[in-house]
């Protein structure tokens, strides 16, 4: 693990344990990074930590979670939902990347996708 990757995964804990989670790592890295739960509700998610906004096949109907950051702001979207939404406002999946590779990135969420997230924002550091 890099030292960004370190960097990124303790702020993401960080703002996590603000909202009340748990965070805890599992010994073996199969797609996630971290898992948290807040007792409070019993919200537990399994979560795979990105530096940017990113779907990829490989993570299709697994229940998985993508912390991701946008400049100084974190979110965590539910990788399926990430992608039924480029399915109802977006292009990735046509692209040549999705198609081929199975994956898509993008440096910097859009005006329209900072709206479409707002909902997921789990704060700014």
């Amino acid at each position: 693990m890099s030292l960004t990757e370190v960097i990124h995964r303790n702020e993401v804990t960080s703002l996590l344990l603000l909202q009340g989670y748990n965070v805890y790592l599992p010994v073996v890295d199969q797609g996630i990074d971290f898992i948290v739960h807040r007792e409070a509700d019993n919200d537990m998610k399994c979560v795979q930590q990105k530096s940017r906004w990113t779907i990829h096949r490989k993570y299709l109907d697994r229940g998985i979670w993508i912390a991701f950051r946008d400049r100084q702001d974190w979110y965590l979207v539910e990788h399926d939902h990430m992608v039924d939404l480029c399915q109802k406002h977006g292009t990735e999946l046509e692209t040549r990347s999705w198609q081929r590779d199975g994956s898509y990135t993008r440096a910097h969420l859009s005006a329209k996708y900072k709206t479409l997230y707002a909902d997921f924002h789990i704060g700014t550091i």
